[in-house]
């Protein structure tokens, strides 16, 4: 008999000899625990207090002739049987069988009380410690059943013993036949299994075709999944950026940057544009200026007045030669043919001291050059004042642009000033730095 952690027993071993065996011993050393490990493996009581202090479970175990090994364990909400057979290796357990003790239990321990009427029985085995005189505190009517019962209590024992063996015998050979009932089972479903080889193997081959296109599959569904976790990562991100952003104010309107690219484009065409004109003045300063032609018109008013006061002066000394000739004059008959003459005499002298005056002044004059074409030269000139004065309007446009330029930089200076930090990074606005990068890009 073998206690464990059964009341004041941490772990005892009895060992029963034939015959009787007395156990000696002072109080509270556990001789009562013995009868009453011996009354729970043979009832199975109702839980009580059983486990020794500081366990979690209570076991109480026999060892009878025939070598068969029997353990009650006991826990706090539970208990179950467990039955070691001789050339056994395993236990047997018996558990869920309810208040009653299992049958194949009793027949082991043969410790099973006398039935009674009424539903009661009597235990003939174990006697309690408190009322140690067996029948005597039990009324008439118990002891006359118990003896009653007692009389025919071997013929009856015998018929159940024989029983309870054909029952076991039957219930081996249940198992046997059933055991025998599954391997031929068995070996039909092998052999009836043949016809369904083809179709085992056409299903084996769609889901070999399945598994490779799978295979094939994998990769992408890892990259789907990595792409999955890196945008499940970008939205938690986000998310906690978007509730840090939450508290921010709402971006202020931009100042339109429409016209202001457009004006600064325009800036950079007319700087190219001077720059050009520029080029072309610097190609042309080297040119001399055109020589101041000979003046033509003066020539012919001075040669005209010059005419006119020969003709007078002609006119005088023909006048004076006339008058000369009248101071011995002829015999003339006619007065109107003298008059003719006279007028004729003026007329040649007139015209001969023209032609004498002009050889004369003719002869002094120097034979004039040979005229270059000037058309090419003019064009160019022409040219060339037209682009000073369109590099002069220009000059005035990049004037008022440059004008415009600065108030455009105050302007935005002022309202980056107002802004102070970017709505979006929080970085710091630096009008010089976003002009100068806008200027360049």
């Amino acid at each position: 008999m073998i206690l464990k952690d059964f009341l004041a027993h941490a772990e005892t071993e009895i060992e029963l000899g034939p015959g009787m065996t007395v156990l000696t011993g002072p109080n509270n050393s556990g001789k009562s625990s013995v009868v009453e490990a011996l009354r729970c493996i043979a009832t199975n009581p109702l839980p009580k207090p059983f486990i020794r202090h500081g366990a979690k479970k209570a076991r109480v175990e026999l060892e009878m002739d025939d070598g068969v090994r029997v353990a009650w364990v006991r826990k706090k909400a539970t208990a179950w049987y467990e039955v070691l057979r001789p050339g056994e290796e395993e236990w047997e357990v018996y558990a869920k069988f309810g208040r009653n003790t299992p049958e194949d239990i009793l027949n082991i321990l043969r410790l099973n009380q006398v039935p009674l009427e009424g539903g009661k029985s009597l235990d003939v085995h174990i006697g309690n410690q408190r009322n140690p005189i067996f029948l005597l505190d039990q009324p008439s009517s118990v002891a006359a059943q118990f003896f009653a019962s007692s009389s025919e209590a071997s013929h009856l024992l015998a018929m159940q013993t024989e029983l309870k063996s054909r029952v076991r015998a039957a219930k081996r050979e249940k198992k046997f036949q059933q055991q025998k009932m599954d391997e031929i089972s068995a070996e039909l479903d092998g052999l009836q299994a043949m016809p369904d080889v083809n179709l085992e193997l056409e299903a084996a081959r769609e889901l070999k075709g399945l598994m490779e296109k799978f295979e094939s599959e994998i990769p992408v569904v890892e990259s789907y999944l990595k792409r999955k976790s890196e945008l499940e990562k970008h939205k938690t991100d986000l998310g906690a950026r978007g509730k840090e952003l939450v508290y921010l104010q709402e971006v202020p309107e931009l100042f339109p940057d429409a016209p202001l690219d457009r004006l600064v484009a325009g800036l950079e065409n007319l700087r190219d544009h001077g720059q050009k004109l520029k080029l072309r003045s610097d190609s042309l300063s080297g040119l001399e200026i055109a020589p101041e032609l000979f003046p033509v018109q003066r020539l012919e008013a001075d040669l005209a007045r010059q005419n006119q006061l020969s003709f007078a002066e002609g006119q005088q000394s023909a006048r004076r030669k006339v008058l000369e000739q009248l101071t011995s004059p002829p015999q003339i008959e006619d007065l109107s043919a003298l008059s003719t003459t006279i007028s004729n005499v003026d007329r040649g002298c007139v015209l001969r001291d023209n032609i004498l005056h002009r050889a004369e002044v003719l002869t002094s004059l120097v034979e004039p050059p040979e005229l270059h074409d000037f058309s090419p030269l003019m064009q160019v000139m022409n040219s060339l004042s037209s682009m000073r004065k369109a590099q002069a309007d220009a000059q005035d446009r990049l004037s008022e642009l440059e004008k415009s330029e600065v108030e455009l930089k105050q302007q935005i200076e002022n309202r980056l000033a107002e802004i102070g930090n970017c709505p979006l990074c929080g970085g710091d606005l630096d009008a010089q730095k976003m002009i100068g990068e806008s200027h360049e890009s």
